[in-house]
């Protein structure tokens, strides 16, 4: 009991820090997608986004994430001073850096939902689509690493507080804060990212992926 309680305010925490943002993001999302359907102006507003993912494939997805996922997450951090950290440089620079690397791994992942699923927009294949990524994908993979990884940072890039301070039970106490707080936020925006055109769904989860970001540095900075 006291585990699940422990994990439980640490999700709560960090949610309630973000839960306008959080909510605004799914709603963009929403709006997002009907427009792309139903403003044929958006659309093509679009078309050179798409055109460069086409073009450039993982290099535009590396820097894609390196600005979504580490500069403009170092402008809220910068700007914001309950979200400052001590080394606000080096986490700007290590976090676009380690989600660069995953901007790629997630290109090659939606790549293959789209092999293995179509491209389709009915529920089912956005169901199935989301599900691998959020149950399979996320959970063996993203989760457990994001959670070492902003373990690190909250202690300042120190291998000896790293030491330190991981946990016997890090699994409860790293990943599944994680991963619980990574459902509450993807699943909604999964389901409106996989409605897009496959080129455009790698471009646009990283415009979600800033908010992302920002959660799990509260996350890792909860994790003390």
């Amino acid at each position: 009991m006291g585990t699940a309680r422990r994990i439980s305010g640490i999700v709560r925490a960090s949610l309630k820090a973000t839960a306008l943002p959080m909510a605004v993001l799914w709603a963009t999302a929403a709006l997002a997608v009907a427009a792309y359907y139903a403003c044929p102006p958006f659309a093509a507003a679009l078309d050179p986004l798409l055109r460069w993912q086409k073009e450039s494939g993982w290099v535009a997805a590396a820097a894609n994430r390196l600005f979504f996922y580490g500069l403009l997450p170092g402008l809220f951090q910068w700007t914001l001073p309950h979200l400052r950290p001590p080394r606000l440089a080096l986490t700007i620079a290590a976090q676009g850096a380690w989600c660069a690397l995953f901007g790629v791994a997630v290109d090659f992942f939606y790549r293959l939902l789209s092999l293995l699923f179509g491209d389709g927009t009915g529920v089912a294949t956005l169901a199935l689509k989301t599900a691998m990524n959020q149950f399979v994908w996320t959970t063996l993979v993203l989760a457990p690493a994001n959670a070492v990884f902003y373990f690190w940072v909250a202690r300042d890039f120190s291998s000896a507080r790293f030491r330190a301070d991981w946990p016997a039970d890090w699994i409860s106490r790293a990943v599944l804060p994680n991963l619980l707080t990574n459902w509450c936020v993807w699943i909604p925006v999964n389901f409106a990212v996989f409605a897009f055109p496959l080129p455009l769904q790698v471009q646009l989860s990283g415009v979600a992926g800033a908010f992302w970001t920002l959660m799990c540095l509260q996350l890792g900075a909860r994790s003390k």
